[in-house]
């Protein structure tokens, strides 16, 4: 379940240490979308059923089977032979080509004959043509920059005021102010898209990351501020126009990390792969070579790539990543996080750059060489740092470290709340920091001062989920709010009239508010209640509906799940998801199940390794509980999760007893367990999923691999699998192979097992509008198929 928009807030973290998205994660963020038109008929009343279309089994594109077999040791069982027989379907031939092609056409043919696609897909779209914008920030040249969409444009726009007066979208609203750089302009489909982005300390320069068709690797580009990229007379603007010729390749997880002289930044980069071509021709997205060898390097402007200054690589420590950020007031330091997989682990070490040249000679200060918790720097005054960090306090805490301090002491600033977790900081108005904290997965938003004294609250009657931004240096702090009925808030805090009064009655503001239009989110409710896993745990769950579908147990319902690498699914607004309860009477919840970081290391760690089976169980149980408590229909609940959500589909559909669920999507999952680490990015995931190789891991992982149990003596809900062929996060080979699983070993099932394959488009993030859509549609029609959905009357 993906927002049909994500806007990527163009604030600077000040001296923060990025956290890097390189686990298996495509998460619901807030899909914007609005009808025009109200429906004034009651849905629950309306609630029927169809039959679904008709279903002839053993018809499925057939797969060539191989006696390819892998070895593994095992604790249990001593050598273990375990055959893979598509192993083929790892490999991009044409073989591999036909039987995708063969694959997409079929599942097309299903998805085509359910009446109601055409009419979804336009109440979709319908819904999600109304204005969206960030909240704005003020840059180094003096002029606020915000994203702003108009509706149903591909990639949003980066707009820009022409002085330093904040704008007004309450009053002037639309696309006020002057296009920036519009990501629309790099493809004719909305299939390139920025991905990472920095100013230059002096507000001359923009470095920009530019991803393909979905891939995680992009390629840093740079523009002057005074040339922005913009339509000429409605007419496409060559995006190298007003480019300098600097062309930095070959750039994965990497922040972009300016020094203060604004002479250039440090990034991370890959070694060079054949398959990354020139514009049309590269295939980058399209392999699967794991990622090794990850190289720390400064780029000067107006230089070529190859004259960049190597700073950081470990031919011992292949798998070794590196996050940088610059000390946000004075440009002194360059701290660099070092992390060697998911976990909630690094390295911190910081480096003079008044006394070292850039380099690999730079001479580091090793703060924390040890994997053994979290450090997060979120700003610095002079030799003192600020550090976020779960070291003894799973719910994490804010602690000092003195660089003049020989023995480096830690010094608790912020103590860890024990019912509620500090899931992020900002270092805001000179002198205080932003906290929010996460209790019971609703965030609370809290203003303290430098010396750890709480001040106040803002924001008290959000219910939902918040982002904070803003500058340390800029007296302007921006609170982004949403929830499943909230499209979108944006609060404004004047640190200035705060500092004043120590009151927020003057200080605060609401800035913005979303107007979606016609589709209402007042007409919907949404509550937490609380259920018991297998195992006696309580967990939570958000219930969404319209307010006139009944909780008698005839109402369908999509659940929708994630649960790993601790990961919070927060309360998100979604059009594509309201549009679907209110046109089928249906009811959505999300149970926040272990593995997640909803509370904390503890609740991650509680569904990791051998104990991930707690998260397949949470998911199970929850839609037990949906059908005991009459909130959805028995056999009529949907399940849905993407990436690492995918495979807690793809398990839960093998493990649960037959008829638990109704129908099930798959997204991008990850669903051979004994292979993913061989594959890109996937090595970092073993913190979470374990070692196939380490013959204790095996034990636990084996009986879980949705590729390697598919029940043979059961009937399956109706499946439909979605990748992408440019997915390098969790590459597409996973679905595939269990989708060619699934169709040889229940040829018979009397439900479809499919598989949807994207074309140019990858794990998630830059995906056009249009795409979204589109997958909307598709995955919210085949669940209205599956469980016999009538569309409601029309007004």
């Amino acid at each position: 379940m993906l927002s049909l928009c994500r806007f990527s807030n163009p604030t600077t973290r000040g001296s923060r240490l990025l956290s890097f998205t390189w686990f298996p994660t495509r998460l619901p963020q807030s899909p914007p979308t609005r009808i025009i038109r109200s429906l004034s008929r009651s849905t629950a009343s309306l609630a029927r059923t169809m039959s679904p279309p008709p279903w002839t089994p053993n018809q499925y594109p057939p797969a060539r089977r191989c006696d390819h077999v892998d070895a593994y040791e095992s604790e249990k069982q001593g050598h273990v032979r375990v055959a893979d027989p598509y192993q083929w379907l790892e490999e991009h031939t044409d073989e591999t080509d036909a039987w995708t092609s063969a694959q997409d056409a079929f599942t097309r043919n299903y998805l085509d004959k359910n009446t109601d696609r055409a009419k979804l897909e336009k109440e979709i779209r319908v819904n999600t043509n109304y204005e969206k914008f960030s909240a704005p920030v003020l840059k180094y040249d003096g002029r606020w920059y915000w994203y702003y969409n108009s509706g149903l444009q591909a990639q949003s726009v980066l707009y820009r005021s022409s002085d330093e007066k904040l704008p007004d979208f309450s009053k002037d609203g639309g696309a006020k102010g002057e296009v920036f750089f519009d990501p629309n302009q790099l493809s004719d489909d909305g299939t390139a898209a920025l991905s990472v982005t920095a100013f230059s300390r002096d507000g001359n320069y923009y470095a920009y990351g530019i991803s393909l068709s979905g891939s995680d690797f992009c390629t840093i580009y740079i523009r002057e501020t005074s040339k922005p990229l913009a339509a000429v007379a409605g007419k496409r603007m060559d995006h190298h126009e007003g480019c300098l010729s600097d062309e930095i390749r070959f750039v994965k997880f990497s922040s972009i990390s300016w020094t203060h002289d604004s002479k250039g930044f440090f990034y991370q980069r890959f070694p060079s792969r054949e398959s990354h071509g020139i514009a049309t021709e590269d295939k980058a997205g399209t392999e699967t070579t794991g990622d090794k060898d990850a190289m720390l390097y400064y780029h000067r402007v107006g230089t070529p790539q190859s004259q960049d200054i190597l700073v950081m690589k470990d031919a011992e420590h292949r798998e070794w990543m590196w996050g940088t950020s610059v000390s946000e007031l004075d440009g002194r330091y360059l701290f660099l996080s070092v992390s060697r997989d998911t976990a909630r682990k690094n390295l911190l070490w910081v480096a003079d750059l008044q006394e070292n040249e850039i380099g690999q000679n730079i001479k580091w200060e090793k703060l924390i060489d040890k994997f053994e918790a979290e450090y997060d720097v979120i700003a610095n005054d002079g030799t003192k740092l600020y550090i976020r960090t779960n070291l003894n306090a799973p719910k994490h805490k804010i602690v000092t470290i003195d660089l003049a301090d020989p023995k480096l002491t830690q010094v608790d600033l912020i103590p860890e709340e024990k019912d509620a977790s500090l899931s992020d900081i900002l270092a805001v108005g000179k002198d205080k920091f932003a906290v929010v904290y996460k209790r019971n997965v609703i965030d609370e938003i809290y203003l303290y001062s430098l010396t750890g004294e709480k001040l106040t609250r803002m924001a008290s009657s959000l219910v939902g989920a918040a982002e904070v931004s803003g500058r340390r240096a800029l007296s302007d702090v921006f609170v982004s709010m949403t929830g499943f009925t909230n499209p979108g808030i944006i609060g404004h805090l004047d640190m200035n009239k705060f500092n004043a009064t120590l009151s927020l009655e003057s200080a605060w503001r609401i800035y913005h508010t979303t107007d979606v239009g016609g589709l209402r989110p007042d007409e919907f409710t949404a509550e937490q209640v609380w259920y018991e896993s297998k195992d006696g745990t309580k967990i939570p769950m958000f219930i969404v509906r319209h307010k006139s579908t009944k909780t008698d147990g005839t109402a369908p319902a999509i659940q929708y799940g994630y649960g790993g690498f601790s990961v919070s699914i927060n309360p998100f607004f979604s059009p594509s998801i309201l549009t679907f309860l209110k046109s089928y009477g249906a009811v959505f919840a999300l149970p926040n199940i272990r593995g997640g970081g909803e509370f904390g290391e503890e609740w991650h760690n509680a569904g990791i390794m051998e104990r991930k089976i707690n998260v397949f169980d949470d998911f199970i149980a929850a839609t037990e509980h949906l059908v005991k408590n009459k909130i959805a229909a028995v056999g009529k609940v949907a399940i849905n999760g993407a990436s690492n959500g995918g495979l807690l589909v793809g398990a839960c559909v093998n493990i649960a007893p037959q008829g638990t669920f109704g129908a099930a999507v798959a997204e991008v999952g990850v669903m051979d367990l004994l292979k993913f680490a061989d594959f890109t990015i996937g090595k970092a995931w073993t913190a979470d999923y374990g070692d196939p190789h380490d013959p204790h891991d095996f034990d636990f992982i084996h009986p879980i691999s949705p590729v390697h149990n598919v029940p043979k003596d059961r009937t399956l809900p109706p499946l439909l699998l979605m990748t992408a062929d440019h997915d390098d996060r969790v590459v597409p080979l996973h679905s595939f192979k269990l989708a060619a699983t699934l169709q040889h070993a229940l040829p018979h099932n009397p439900h479809p097992l499919l598989i949807r394959i994207d074309k140019k488009a990858g794990h998630g993030a830059g995906k056009a509008t249009e795409k979204r859509i589109q997958d909307a549609a598709d995955k919210w029609g085949f669940v209205a198929q599956s469980l016999g959905l009538k569309w409601q009357a029309d007004s």
